[in-house]
Formats: C-alpha cells, sequence, structure tokens
C-alpha cells in the first residue's frame, strides 16, 4: 500500500476508535430510556439539522448518486434535491401534528385507529425494513473503504468489521451518541466536500471542461429524461413516491423530530438540512463527472460505487483526505446507527413493553440493546447477498424500499385522513400491497402470466422486477384496495366506535397557527413561484443551456425551501404549548459549542473561502 494511503487509512482507523470513545463518554448523559431512545427529547434544531444531513448524505445521497453520475450523468441530483423538498413539506404539514400528538412512534397512531394487531404488524414490517437498510448502509461503507484503500478481494471481511464497528458504536447512548457524533461528520462532509470540488475540476481540466460537449455530452446534464434512458422520469417518479413514506411517515426520520425540544425546534431543524444539502449534493457530483473524462482517475475496482472514495484518496492532501474519509465512514456507520436505534425504539416501545410493563429502566435498556445486536446481524446478511449478487448501492436500497414503503405509507395517511378505514381494509392494503411487490421483485408476475397464457395483459407484461414499476403501481394499488376493503366493511360496529375514539383523539392535531407577517408572506409566495419553476424547468429541461439548467434547478429548489422556512411560522402553532425538561446533555460542550447557528455560519463561511482559495491557488 503506498504511504499516502496508509497514513490515511491509519487516519480513518483512529477516527473510528475516536468516534466509539465519545459514544463511550455519552453515556454518562443516557439515564433514562428515553435519553436513549428520542435523546431525552433535548435537541435543538441545529442537532438534528447536522444529524439529518450526515446520516442522509453519506448512504443515500452521496455515494451512491455519485457512481451514478459516472456513469449516466447528473439526473440523480433530483433524487437529493426532490426529497429535500418533501422534508420541508413535511416539515410544516405532518411533523407539527405528530408533535402534537405527543406519540413516540407512529405505532401509537395506528394502535387507535386500527387496532393493536395492524400496529403490530407494521411496527414488525418497519423492523425488518430497518435492519435490512442498515445493511445498506454497511454495504456503503465497506464500499468506501474498499474504493480508496482496495482490498476489494477482502470486501465480506471488511463488511464484517464495519458491522461489529456499528453495533458497537449504537450499543453505548443509542440516538444521543447518534446525533452529537453526526454533527461533527456534517462539519467535516461539508468541508470535505469544498476541498474535492476544486480539486476534481483542476484534474478534469478546469471548469471549462463542463461546458465541452465533446468531454461531457449535453445529455449527461439533462435532469428529466424520457422513459427507456438512463434514470429516466420513472425513476425519478419512482424517488418522489419513495420520499413520502421516507420523510412524513418514516419512524427513522421522525425520531429525530420526537426527539426535538419542542415543534418549532424540530421543524426548523429539518427546514435547515433540507436547504443546506442542496448545494452539498452538487459539489460531489460535479468532480465524479468530471473525472469521466480523465482516463488516469477511472475506479480500480471497476465498481462505480467506488469512484467518489477514490476520487478522495487520489486528489486530496496526505491526512486531509483522511479525516474526510473518516467522516464519510463514520457518518455511514451512524445512519446504520440510526435505523438500528429506531428499530429498537419499535420493539421496545411497541412490542416489549405493553406485555412486560413496569420494568425498571436498566430492564427496558437491555431489552433495546439486545435487539440492536441482532438486527445488526441481519443487516450483515442482507449486505452479503446484495454484494454477491452484485447490487449497487442504490439497488440494493431501492429493493427493499419498493416492497414495504408504499403500503405502509397508505395505512399511516390513511389512519390521518380517511376516517372511513377499517381494520379489514388496512390488512387487506398491507397484504396485497406487499404482495404484489414481494412476488414481483422476484419475476413472480412474468411467470404467472407465462403459466396462464396472460403474458400481454399489461399486469404481466410490466416488468415488476424493477423497483420504479414495483414503487409506481404499488402506491395506487394499496390505496385503491385500503379505499375498496373499508367501504365495504365500514359498517362493523367494532370499526365505527374506534373511528369515532381515533377522531376525538386526533383533535389533539389541531392548534392555532401563527398569523401572515409581510415576511412569511414572501417567503410563501417565494415557495410558489419556485415550485411552478421546478414544473417549467422540468417540462423545458432539454431545451434549456447545459450545465446551466443544473444550477437553475438548483436555485429553483433552494429558493422553495428558503421560502418555506421563512414562511413556517404560519404553519406552526402560534404558542408553544410542550413543557420542556432540560436534559443533562444540553449543558454538555457538544450542545453548547457544536450545536449553534454561530458554529454552522463558521463552517460554511471557511468552506465558501476555501472553494475560491483553492481553485485560484492551485
Amino acid at each position: 500500500m503506498p504511504a499516502a494511503a496508509a497514513v490515511n487509512l491509519a487516519i480513518v482507523v483512529a477516527y473510528l476508535f475516536a468516534m466509539l470513545g465519545v459514544g463511550m463518554w455519552l453515556t454518562r448523559y443516557v439515564r433514562s430510556e428515553d435519553d436513549y431512545f428520542i435523546a431525552g427529547r433535548s435537541l435543538n434544531r441545529w442537532a438534528i439539522c447536522g444529524s439529518v444531513m450526515a446520516t442522509n448524505v453519506a448512504a443515500v445521497y452521496l455515494v451512491g448518486p455519485a457512481g451514478r453520475a459516472y456513469t449516466g450523468g447528473a439526473a440523480l441530483l433530483l433524487m437529493a434535491w426532490t426529497g429535500n423538498m418533501l422534508a420541508a413539506i413535511s416539515a410544516v404539514t405532518f411533523l407539527p401534528r405528530f408533535r402534537r400528538l405527543g406519540i413516540t412512534t407512529l405505532s401509537e397512531l395506528l394502535q387507535r385507529r386500527y387496532g393493536s394487531g395492524i400496529a403490530m404488524a407494521i411496527s414488525c414490517m418497519w423492523m425488518l425494513f430497518y435492519a435490512l437498510f442498515s445493511g445498506v448502509t454497511m454495504l456503503t461503507c465497506a464500499t468506501v473503504l474498499t474504493g480508496a484503500f482496495g482490498g476489494g478481494e477482502y470486501f465480506e471481511r471488511v463488511l464484517i468489521g464495519v458491522a461489529a464497528v456499528v453495533i458497537m458504536y449504537c450499543l453505548f447512548s443509542g440516538l444521543l451518541a447518534v446525533v452529537y457524533t453526526d454533527l461533527l461528520q456534517a462539519f467535516l462532509i461539508i468541508l470535505g466536500a469544498v476541498i474535492l470540488l476544486p480539486l476534481g475540476l483542476k484534474a478534469g481540466g478546469g471548469i471549462e471542461v463542463l461546458f465541452d460537449p465533446a468531454k461531457i455530452a449535453p445529455e449527461k446534464w439533462l435532469m428529466w429524461r424520457p422513459a427507456g434512458q438512463p434514470d429516466d422520469y420513472l425513476t425519478m417518479l419512482m424517488l418522489l413516491v419513495l420520499g413520502l413514506p421516507y420523510w412524513f411517515t418514516s419512524q427513522y426520520m421522525l425520531q429525530r423530530s420526537f426527539a426535538g425540544r419542542n415543534v418549532e425546534e424540530a421543524s426548523k431543524g429539518l427546514l435547515w438540512a433540507a436547504l443546506l444539502t442542496g448545494p452539498l449534493t452538487l459539489c460531489y457530483i460535479v468532480p465524479v463527472m468530471v473525472a469521466g473524462v480523465n482516463p488516469e482517475l477511472q475506479p480500480p475496482t471497476g465498481s462505480a460505487d467506488s469512484v467518489l472514495p477514490m476520487l478522495v484518496q487520489k486528489l486530496m492532501p496526505i491526512g486531509l483526505g483522511g479525516i474526510f474519509l473518516a467522516a464519510l465512514v463514520a457518518a455511514s456507520n451512524s445512519t446504520a446507527s440510526s435505523y438500528l436505534n429506531s428499530l429498537a425504539t419499535l420493539f421496545e416501545r411497541d412490542l416489549y413493553r405493553p406485555v412486560n410493563p413496569d420494568q425498571s429502566t436498566k430492564h427496558y435498556l437491555l431489552v433495546g440493546r439486545v435487539v440492536t445486536m441482532l438486527a445488526g446481524g441481519m443487516g450483515l446478511g442482507y449486505a452479503v447477498l446484495c454484494h454477491r449478487s452484485e447490487m449497487n448501492l442504490l439497488e440494493s436500497a431501492w429493493m427493499i424500499g419498493s416492497i414495504f414503503q408504499p403500503a405502509i405509507f397508505v395505512v399511516i395517511a390513511g389512519a390521518l385522513f380517511f376516517r372511513r378505514g377499517t381494520t379489514a381494509g388496512a390488512w387487506a392494503c398491507l397484504v396485497i400491497g406487499i404482495g404484489y411487490a414481494a412476488v414481483g421483485a422476484f419475476g413472480g408476475w412474468a411467470t404467472i402470466g407465462d403459466s396462464l397464457q396472460l403474458s400481454h395483459w399489461p399486469i404481466f407484461a410490466w416488468d415488476h422486477t424493477k423497483a420504479p414499476t414495483r414503487a409506481l403501481v404499488g402506491m395506487p394499488l394499496s390505496g385503491a384496495v385500503l379505499i375498496l376493503v373499508s367501504l365495504c366493511t365500514a359498517k362493523w360496529a367494532s370499526d365505527e366506535n374506534r373511528a369515532a375514539e381515533h377522531a376525538v383523539w386526533l383533535n389533539r392535531m389541531r392548534f392555532t397557527p401563527g398569523d401572515w407577517t409581510p415576511r412569511r408572506r414572501a417567503g410563501f409566495g417565494m415557495g410558489v413561484v419556485c415550485l411552478v419553476g421546478m414544473i417549467v424547468a422540468a417540462i423545458f429541461d432539454r431545451d434549456l443551456p447545459k450545465p446551466w439548467n443544473v444550477p437553475i434547478f438548483l436555485g429553483l429548489l433552494s429558493g422553495f425551501v428558503a421560502g418555506v422556512l421563512l414562511a413556517a411560522g404560519r404553519f406552526l402553532p402560534a404558542e408553544e404549548t410542550e413543557m420542556h425538561t432540560r436534559a443533562a446533555i444540553e449543558d454538555s460542550r457538544f450542545a453548547r459549542y457544536l450545536a449553534t447557528g454561530w458554529t454552522w455560519a463558521a463552517v460554511y463561511a471557511v468552506a465558501i473561502m476555501l472553494v475560491v482559495a483553492l481553485y485560484v491557488l492551485l
């Protein structure tokens, strides 16, 4: 191994041990199960912002999309940017209403609406989904390590080591450790992005390469592509469909909001994360696309997913590249740990506590940690399976997301907005929605069509092995089943009584929003204009000058999220009604010095100066 790689690898290992040490140190602040599972409801907006940024950028919005951009172009940027828009909408619609209910898990909502059977079933499905998805993030982490330092032939051994670190990290301090170490990761990922951007442009031949159609074809800059092309509009629509359950009804994402001090801090934290993530993803995608024109910057393992860590290793200065890779690995670990922590919360609150009430705090913490270990082993198994099946990172995530998320989202949305929904309708939705997707994922519909000689029918002719097909068919199918079966069974006495009780309980979500002010009106208007602009830009994307269409989309996205942020007070409760009990972690150095707006402002100021200085001086 070259000396530079050895130094960077040593930094990665030392950094990971340091993060484990931080996790052990934070155990002093874990004094109840609430501290472990929802961080004692102590998080302010900047802590939530950093955690959301680090866990999403590392695993979902960065390494996988960078690999797709290397081969197919910039279209996958819309994956991140559409998600940011959905996050902003969720922050002022679903999130404040869930907070008003005072729940810790969404299963509490489902139990009141559909009964304990549905609530337990969805909790089990979520736990399975989160266990498997933790494996995707373990896969991401192993890809970063082997892509940067080689050793692809030992990939599965690296995976096992990664899984061990993830599980140990999560066992110590739960959500507290995840969130406050995520802040460190977020700052380092931001600085790494702005350092990699000018270095990548220089290595590829300068900024003029972006405008040279002979080196980067204009089609690679298209954001909204016709069907049949790589990452076409069907993929974008799938990401929109899967983004709804991810941002609106996911226990994993909402757990950070449940851990906020109050509804305003929770909402503003998600909004700031949505605003700051947009430019960050662009800083990673552009160097990867430029690297494609340089024959010396090809991924050594032949895997496009490894191109980003390879660029970091080759282009960034010795030591600095190691710190950034360490942050990327640690953030991937945090993502996996977040999924495992959400899983443990669901098991402890929804399955274990109801049948074993009045146990000690120590007992419930032990249960959560045992479940974390078992789920981590399941995630490792899924990661190994994906590696042996040669699925890339995004395909590994979309495989399980397209099976579970559409039907679960429909059931939860129905509990909120469809008052005639019944338990039978919810069961039918889950069985048919998830059953359809699971059969399709393994090619079952084509086999059935051939055996019945009905392969010319659309349901059998479509390729259900593709995630976009499953998501775009599964969501409306699940919705139709819930409505039809519920209407046929709406007269059942038990469902009528439960619906009436549920309606009374849902009244707790109602609140008096803030008044309109000139600032909020301006923000609302800006959000509407930018949303319309995004739609118009998508329609005329092919006619927009390349690559200027990319910053146009980014500007419209950022304008939309900024508009929602300015107008948020109009959609949040006018008066704070939640009583906040100050948690011990809030007096720590992490909270006082890292989780502040001034620290974020300083990091971004340094980042902007670095971009300009590195490009001009190197």
